[in-house]
């Protein structure tokens, strides 16, 4: 699939005009939205994947980052959205299990989390909340930072409560904590695709090619995406994704895909101050129609060269990996 950059030019006007108010409502950009998703939804990974009779399985995107910082959870959040206006049906699972925090993004305070699942004290659905648009939020808690520190009959149960959630969405969104955690990387293992999200600041970049590296060793059929966030131009995404591809090209062999750009923009920190959405706050600031379109162009065409997952679903793709040890690091 060809690569596709944000053409940040045709946001000029945005950028003059970000602190005028927004006339469209937001009845017109979801509108806008589904009509422009609407030839590539039916191109998702179950038409792909050989199924048995009314047997679907959510197409599951984990985000993931070398560092802290750089945007990763709000974008998680701001992409459900985008998706989720387009009609289809999103759970978020964040798997941060020792700084979970994807309700703060959202600005809702769920009373239960995923460790209630794990203590056996409550199931699936009874910790999941909603949010905006129908989205479903899966709030990770806190009390054990690793996947291998989940005894095996409280894992056991906690996986065989995820695999329903295999059915009842078209997008997971899997946000990983930061760093390269065991834990990380099986859920990095066992997606289907994986976005890395970067800035263009150094240590960003060595942290991300740090946990490219990991996944290329670990999964090397793995399809995994870089999003450049916060740049100034389309230019310095475009080479910033020029020097991790060159890089990871030349010394292990793996193939590094662009997602796409994000501009600075100001918006998203009052935003995310604001406990909001940007895509709710300020859905026609520069970044929120950076995203809608980065999510129309690479969300909805599935990617010839995704990895085959023999018509398993992440749950149980994940299950295995943590059977065998690679939860652990």
């Amino acid at each position: 699939m060809p690569e596709r950059g944000l053409n940040l030019s045709a946001a000029g006007d945005d950028l003059k005009t970000m602190n005028e108010p927004i006339i469209k409502p937001i009845e017109a950009i979801i509108a806008e939205t589904r009509k422009e998703i609407q030839p590539f939804v039916f191109k998702r990974l179950e038409a792909r994947t050989p199924r048995k009779a009314g047997e679907k399985i959510a197409r599951t995107i984990t985000v993931t980052s070398g560092k802290g910082g750089v945007g990763k959870t709000s974008l998680v959040a701001n992409m459900a959205i985008c998706l989720a206006q387009a009609g289809q049906r999103v759970i978020i699972l964040d798997a941060d299990l020792g700084l979970a925090n994807i309700d703060v993004v959202f600005g809702i305070r769920p009373r239960n989390s995923l460790m209630d699942v794990i203590n056996g004290d409550m199931n699936l659905d009874e910790v999941m909340v909603q949010g905006p648009h129908d989205i479903q939020i899966i709030a990770g808690g806190s009390g054990v930072s690793e996947l291998a520190d989940i005894e095996n009959e409280k894992a056991q149960r906690l996986f065989n409560q995820l695999r329903f959630l295999e059915d009842k969405a078209d997008f997971l969104l899997i946000d990983t904590g930061a760093g390269i955690s065991g834990s990380v990387i099986s859920f990095c293992q066992a997606a289907d695709q994986i976005v890395v999200i970067t800035t263009s600041e150094p240590t960003a970049l060595a942290d991300a090619y740090g946990i490219i590296k990991i996944i290329s060793n670990r999964r090397p059929e793995s399809h995994v995406s870089v999003l450049v966030n916060r740049v100034d131009s389309d230019e310095e995404g475009s080479q910033v994704h020029a020097r991790l591809a060159r890089v990871a090209g030349e010394f292990l062999g793996f193939t590094v895909h662009h997602l796409g750009n994000l501009p600075q923009d100001r918006n998203m920190h009052i935003a995310v101050r604001q406990q909001t959405p940007l895509m709710l706050f300020s859905p026609m600031s520069p970044a929120a129609t950076g995203l809608r379109r980065i999510v129309s162009q690479s969300f909805y065409e599935v990617p010839e060269n995704l990895p085959d997952s023999g018509g398993e679903g992440f749950f149980t793709r994940l299950a295995k990996l943590f059977k065998g040890g690679s939860a652990q690091q």
